[in-house]
């Protein structure tokens, strides 16, 4: 076997491990028993199948075979509502950063301007500082304005991440597809109009891409959720999840799970396809 070959390998199975084993371990909380959480050393799999959390979470009681009967949680309330808050937050989200993003990065992609490489260097800074940088400044401004604990205040606080982020990650996707512009003026369309009816249509696999992107990080979005929506009505799945036990969290997290799944499941083609876009010659 060649290195480069045992090299990619290896490097494959420890990506593998690194995904799979913090699934495996909360699919082993959300199906253990209650009474088996405390043994030491832990199982390695359920000796008691057990759905308690997961129906308890959605604010169902639950009786076991053996007559044991588990009361909703008192956060299934929180957690039904957290649930919905990020969808509806991931979808706003991801639909105004792309509205904005592939005209940005067609520009920055495609065009040449004064100032480009400048602005170009701003847009990266921008999603470079760690989110703890601009907690503060953003959390002062919020409680000046009123928008701490609303959804609007996520809304635009999500997108100063997700609009840099995504421009960056198209920029280059744009610059390296085929130069058919020229092309579409001859076919009498004004820049406009090329834009729309053949890059966008080109560039459906990136934009794909960055939708994607775009909504599994709203979705995942932690800091800013916890310290701008915790206790209120427009707390988010990420941020309610952090305040229960063990195997509540668990089902949780799995429910949590389930979305992006999907989304990722349906879309697993055009991410493939992402990176096979060959660089100009």
């Amino acid at each position: 076997m060649k290195k480069g070959a045992a090299v990619t390998i290896v490097a494959v199975i420890l990506v593998l491990l690194w995904t799979l084993i913090p699934l495996y371990w909360f699919g082993r909380l959300a199906f253990q028993h209650p009474a088996d959480m405390t043994v030491f050393p832990p199982h390695f799999y359920p000796k008691r199948i057990n759905i308690t959390g997961f129906v308890n979470i959605l604010g169902f009681s639950y009786t076991s075979k053996s007559g044991d009967v588990f009361s909703p949680s008192g956060m299934a309330e929180q957690i039904k509502k957290g649930l919905l808050n990020s969808f509806i937050l991931s979808v706003i989200v991801t639909f105004i950063t792309m509205i904005v993003v592939v005209p940005l990065a067609y520009t920055f992609g495609r065009l040449e301007f004064k100032h480009k490489n400048t602005l170009t260097f701003a847009v990266l800074l921008s999603f470079a500082l760690p989110p703890i940088f601009v907690l503060i400044p953003f959390y002062i401004l919020f409680t000046k304005i009123r928008l701490v604990g609303t959804l609007l205040g996520l809304i635009l606080v999500d997108l100063t991440i997700t609009i840099p982020f995504v421009t960056w990650m198209l920029l280059g996707y744009f610059r390296n597809l085929p130069p058919v512009e020229r092309l579409a003026r001859v076919d009498r369309y004004s820049r406009l109009g090329a834009f729309v009816r053949v890059i966008i249509p080109m560039g459906r696999v990136g934009i794909a891409v960055g939708a994607v992107i775009s909504f599994l990080f709203t979705w995942n979005e932690y800091t800013f959720s916890q310290i701008l929506s915790t206790g209120s009505s427009a707390t988010t799945i990420a941020a309610s999840v952090s305040r229960l036990g063990p195997g509540y969290l668990a089902a949780a997290v799995i429910y949590s799970l389930i979305p992006p799944f999907i989304i990722v499941f349906l879309l697993q083609k055009h991410i493939a396809k992402m990176y096979m876009v060959e660089p100009l010659g």
